[in-house]
């Protein structure tokens, strides 16, 4: 009997042991905090943000630091190893070392020639909007615009993004109107031109949402509009795309960054943004 009763309370410790572990809970890992350094033009910069901020959220043991710069200066940083992606808007500066860096196609935009939404222009010919910001023509009523004063010829920077696809392919060799009055970014330029109905200037496509959009008016450039499906095949001429850049070929958490950023979920965030698909 008595050994009848021992058994029954091994059996009963036994039960109780197994309920025991069968209620621990599994031990978590907690990820290793990582922390990327990530450098942005002005045009790239805010999609960045919207990315990375969506990223940290889906992966929280991952920290951005976005760095602002020129175009020029993101490269550097870039080429230099200093951070660990870069991004810009438009041609890729060559390497100062003759280095082949590693390249990501994020999205496209253009570069949309712009006045006041009170103005009834809505195209020019390229050769026009050449003429207007070389100082060649410096009226309205020379483009049919009637009522209309002296031309207020806007324009960015230099070393600017949007200034740089500008001189390039609208003004070639010539040279600038002397009278051209040189803005600081994109806010001044929708503030200086949607104030003046006889200005004109240039955005990045992606800045003209919003309030920018009921102030302001793109125009079409020999004929053709900056829509997305223009800007997108490059059929608009003053098309750019927009570029991850790497000293050399992302690995770790830098590449399963990029990778998420160039997938549908990423793309998604930048036709969010304003920005463009690519074809």
């Amino acid at each position: 009997m008595r050994n009848g009763r021992k058994a029954a309370m091994l059996c009963l410790t036994a039960a109780l042991l197994v309920s025991a572990c069968s209620r621990a809970e599994t031990p978590r890992i907690t990820p290793t905090p990582v922390r990327l350094h990530l450098a942005a033009d002005e045009v790239t910069y805010p999609l960045i943000q919207a990315l990375t901020e969506a990223y940290s959220t889906i992966n929280p043991n991952v920290v951005f630091f976005i760095e602002p710069g020129s175009p020029a200066e993101v490269a550097q940083k870039a080429y230099a190893g200093t951070v660990d992606l870069a991004a810009l808007a438009g041609s890729v500066p060559p390497s100062p070392n003759g280095i082949t860096p590693w390249l990501g196609d994020l999205a496209a935009d253009g570069v949309a020639v712009v006045v006041s939404q009170q103005n009834p222009i809505n195209g020019l010919a390229l050769q026009d909007v050449r003429d207007i910001f070389a100082g060649v023509r410096g009226e309205w009523t020379d483009f049919g615009i009637p009522d209309r004063g002296v031309i207020e010829v806007t324009v960015r920077e230099e070393g600017d993004g949007g200034r740089l696809i500008f001189d390039q392919v609208v003004m070639g060799k010539i040279p600038l109107s002397p009278s051209a009055v040189v803005l600081p970014n994109i806010e001044t330029v929708v503030n200086y031109i949607s104030s003046r109905p006889d200005a004109i200037g240039y955005l990045p496509t992606s800045r003209i949402t919003g309030t920018a959009q009921t102030l302001l008016k793109a125009i079409a450039i020999d004929g053709l509009p900056p829509t997305s499906e223009n800007v997108a095949s490059s059929n608009y001429r003053l098309s750019r795309g927009l570029r991850l850049i790497a000293a050399r070929e992302p690995q770790g958490e830098t590449r399963r960054f990029v990778a998420w950023a160039l997938s549908g979920q990423g793309r998604s965030i930048a036709v969010a943004q304003g920005f463009f698909g690519l074809n």
